[in-house]
C-alpha cells in the first residue's frame, strides 16, 4: 500500500546536508508541532524542492511519513524572507527565535501559536520598523505567554490592587508598590523594579492582537529596561543555554 500524504502548513526552522544531494530539515507545523523531515535532491543543481529546504522558508509541504522522519514530496511555499540571509544581525536575532521556537515544541503536538508568532516575527525583522531588540524582546514575552509562563501585570498578587503595579517578583508578576515595600524589608525577596512605561509595554506585548503586535516602539531607556527584565524574567523560568545567543 502506497504511503499516505501528509499536508502540513509549516516554517523551516533548520537545515542541514545530507548524503551527497540531500537535506535534512526541522520542520515547525501547525498540525504536527516539530517535526524532521528529508528533501531528496534537494542540493542538486537546479532542483525542483532546492527551495523547501531553505531556512524561514514558510508555506504548505506535502509529506510521506516514514518510521522516524518525514519525506518531503514537494511543497507550495508562501512566503521566502529572504532579507534574513542577507543580513548577519537580522540572521542572528532570526536563529535565535527559531531555536527558541525548536526549544519549546514537541513532534505531534500542534503548535499553530508558536508557528504564527515566529511567522510574525520574522516578518517584523524583515521589515526595519521595529529595533531588532525590542522585536527580541516582543519576541519571548509573548512566547512564554503562550507556554503558559505569563505574568500577572494587571493587578497586585496580593491585595489585587490595579494601580502603582512597578515591582516584578520571581512568584509570577507585579506587586504595588505598598506591598513590595512589605515583602522587602522582611528580606524574603528583593524584587526587580520598572517604570511605568515599561509595566505599560508588557501588558500591551501580552494583549494585543499578532497582527498589531510589533507596531508600537518605546525609547531607547525603556527598550534596554525591557530587555534587561527580560533577560531576569528568563533565566528564573528557563534552564537553557541558547547556542545561539553567543551572536547576540
Amino acid at each position: 500500500m502506497a504511503a499516505e500524504l501528509v499536508e502540513v502548513t509549516g516554517m523551516v526552522l533548520a537545515a542541514s546536508p545530507v548524503k551527497e544531494y540531500d537535506k535534512r530539515i526541522e520542520l515547525l507545523t501547525r498540525e504536527r508541532g516539530r517535526i524532521s523531515a528529508f528533501v531528496t535532491g534537494a542540493r542538486k543543481i537546479n532542483s525542483k524542492v532546492s527551495a523547501c529546504a531553505i531556512p524561514f522558508t514558510f508555506g504548505t509541504y506535502y509529506l510521506y511519513e516514514g518510521r522516524s522522519s518525514y519525506n518531503v514530496q514537494s511543497a507550495h511555499i508562501q512566503k521566502f524572507f529572504s532579507e534574513i540571509a542577507d543580513d548577519f544581525d537580522i540572521l542572528c536575532y532570526a536563529s535565535y527565535f527559531a531555536e527558541l521556537a525548536r526549544y519549546f515544541t514537541r513532534e505531534n503536538v500542534e503548535a499553530p501559536q508558536e508557528l504564527l508568532l515566529l511567522y510574525v516575527a520574522c516578518s517584523a525583522l524583515t521589515k526595519g520598523q521595529v529595533s531588532l531588540p525590542l522585536v527580541r524582546t516582543i519576541y519571548e514575552m509573548r512566547m512564554m505567554q503562550i507556554q503558559g509562563e505569563a505574568l500577572e501585570l494587571f493587578q497586585c498578587l496580593d491585595c489585587g490592587k490595579k494601580d502603582d503595579l512597578k515591582v516584578y517578583f520571581s512568584r509570577g508578576g507585579f506587586l504595588c508598590r505598598e506591598c513590595a515595600a512589605r515583602l522587602i524589608s522582611s528580606g524574603r525577596e528583593k524584587g526587580y523594579t520598572l517604570s511605568g512605561d515599561a509595566v505599560y509595554a508588557l501588558q500591551f506585548i501580552l494583549t494585543t492582537s499578532l497582527s498589531k503586535l510589533f507596531s508600537f516602539r518605546v525609547s531607547d531607556a525603556v527598550e534596554k529596561e525591557l530587555a534587561d527584565f527580560m533577560k531576569h524574567y528568563l533565566e528564573h523560568y528557563i534552564h537553557h543555554t541558547f547556542q545561539s545567543l553567543v551572536f547576540l
